[in-house]
């Protein structure tokens, strides 16, 4: 894949498949939450769990972010000489998660509108 352009920072797709591997078989062998889900396999209820704190969860957002910009620019080794590079680094670890929290406020007022249940 290195000769048709695509460029594999630090590992990411090994780190992203074992992890995901890893949380699967986690989630397999640990199983649902006790006292979460009752009844059959296809007839279940859930019981709903009150919401953690929006400002840990901000916060968590914003460290996760700044680590991002360290550890995705840090992946080139220098910027000396890589600046265009970086620079593109920076824009895309910006934007994607600017994008994905639009998609997260706007999506579901755009299913609920296709749906005809508009909640304002």
């Amino acid at each position: 894949l290195y000769k048709e352009g695509v460029n594999d920072f630090a590992g990411s797709c090994v780190v992203h498949m074992t992890g995901g591997t890893a949380g699967l078989v986690g989630a397999v062998v640990l199983g649902p939450r006790i006292g979460r889900f009752q009844g059959d396999r296809f007839d279940v209820k859930v019981k709903q769990f009150h919401p953690n704190s929006f400002v840990f969860q901000g916060l968590g957002v914003f460290i996760l972010w700044t680590g991002w910009f360290a550890f995705n620019v840090g992946s080139t080794l220098t910027i000396e000489g890589n600046e265009e590079l970086a620079e593109l680094i920076v824009i895309n670890t910006t934007l994607a998660p600017a994008a994905s929290a639009l998609v997260c406020l706007i999506g579901p007022s755009l299913v609920n509108m296709i749906k005809g249940k508009l909640e304002i």
